[in-house]
């Protein structure tokens, strides 16, 4: 039959005999299907450039949306969890280890606890005796210390007193100290419900071995299981994403270990310069206490701020400016510079997190307020590729080659 030279869509001559159709379309197959040797992996609904973008990027925020919520309400549960994680991802390579020279995996895990045990109380025990000392010095000491001090008040407030100085000026100073006065208060109400607050994060870090245990022994399955769970197409893009994971915590630890380290050295050096004894363990003890918030600074500081009132009570003083200047160092300068730049964060993003973290979860929140930012930006960063990827695609599949 002849036609009249009208084509449809795919290029077909309208009216052709079904013999020239069928050879037409089969020529269009293969230009459109892959090739021989190459699969067709069927991708879900949201990845198909036939979803609309806003709909994916829908279900991707309601779904993290939702992951937010269950953390914010059961955060006091998991608590343990968290720290049982960190814990078990610390010992994990030691653990490996072990278990590559012969021990069986639950041998392993028990000895790596035995280690770290016997490291935690030597220290313990290396400090204890210097804490009890030191302490029964400063008792000797602190009433003369107590006196001196109520007395140099009484002058000063009697030279205040029948100083020649204008009553406006007099009432604003006497304003001045009663709202200096308020405000100590309140600071050491604060601080007394810090430590009150601390209660529920001791607690998470005493439950917290047991749990890592379990993770560390059942390891091995629980990663099976995880792989098992995952599709197979989604292999290489899964275990890229935990590469970058492990390298932002593992960053973290590093940064934190060298602002530890850092820490404990100007402590030292300042140690030293107050010409105050036991100053490279005083040191010690201030950069491994560093990494916990609220309590660490202060119980770095206080040995050599118990040694200095022991002293003289200017020396006392001069610790204490020290260490507040040390401490206001490292938190606007040496944590956001040198942790940013391990986990790949700006300092003010830092800076955000650890606040934004303590006002959600206190002392635990701004524990982990910077790895869990390195991992947000690790899993935005992964998204928009995949988003941008799914996008490119050819509709309903995708071309691997086998």
């Amino acid at each position: 039959m002849a036609h009249d030279g009208a084509l449809d869509p795919l290029g077909r001559a309208v009216g052709a005999p079904r013999d020239a159709v069928l050879e037409s379309t089969a020529a269009t197959d293969r230009l459109t299907m892959p090739p021989k040797g190459v699969r067709t992996v069927r991708q879900p609904f949201a990845e198909r450039p036939g979803a609309p973008r806003a709909l994916r990027i829908a279900y991707v925020a309601a779904a993290a949306l939702a992951g937010a919520g269950l953390l914010w309400v059961s955060w006091g549960v998991l608590m343990p969890f968290v720290f049982a994680g960190v814990l078990a991802y610390l010992l994990a390579p030691v653990v490996a280890w072990f278990e590559s020279h012969g021990l069986n995996r639950v041998a392993g895990v028990l000895l790596a606890y035995a280690l770290t045990a016997i490291g935690v109380a030597a220290l313990v025990l290396y400090l204890l005796p210097m804490a009890v000392q030191q302490s029964l010095n400063l008792a000797h000491v602190l009433p003369g210390f107590v006196t001196l001090a109520q007395t140099t008040w009484d002058r000063l407030l009697a030279t205040f007193h029948e100083a020649p100085i204008p009553p406006a000026i007099r009432q604003a100073l006497n304003q001045f100290a009663v709202n200096a006065e308020r405000r100590l208060v309140g600071e050491i109400r604060e601080a007394v419900g810090a430590v009150f607050g601390l209660v529920p994060g001791l607690i998470a870090v005493a439950v917290s071995p047991i749990l890592a245990f379990y993770l560390l022994k059942d390891l091995p399955q629980i990663t099976r299981q995880f792989w098992a769970l995952v599709p197979l197409d989604w292999h290489p893009a899964a275990f890229k994403l935990g590469r970058d994971l492990d390298r932002t915590l593992a960053g973290f630890i590093r940064g934190q270990l060298l602002v530890a380290l850092l820490v404990g050295s100007l402590s030292t050096i300042l140690t030293m310069l107050l010409g105050l004894p036991y100053a490279l363990l005083i040191g010690m003890v201030a950069g491994l206490t560093d990494i916990i918030p609220y309590v660490g600074p202060i119980a770095g500081a206080l040995p050599a701020v118990l040694l200095g009132f022991v002293r003289s009570p200017w020396t006392g003083l001069y610790a204490i400016l020290g260490f507040i200047l040390i401490h206001q160092i490292e938190g606007m300068v040496l944590a956001p510079k040198v942790v940013g730049d391990a986990v790949g964060l700006h300092p003010l993003v830092v800076v955000l997190a650890i606040l934004v973290g303590g006002e959600l979860g206190g002392m635990g929140g701004m524990l982990l307020a910077v790895p869990a930012a390195g991992v947000a930006r690790v899993l935005a960063q992964h998204l928009y590729r995949r988003l941008a990827q799914a996008g490119a695609r050819p509709a309903g599949f995708r071309i691997r080659s086998d």
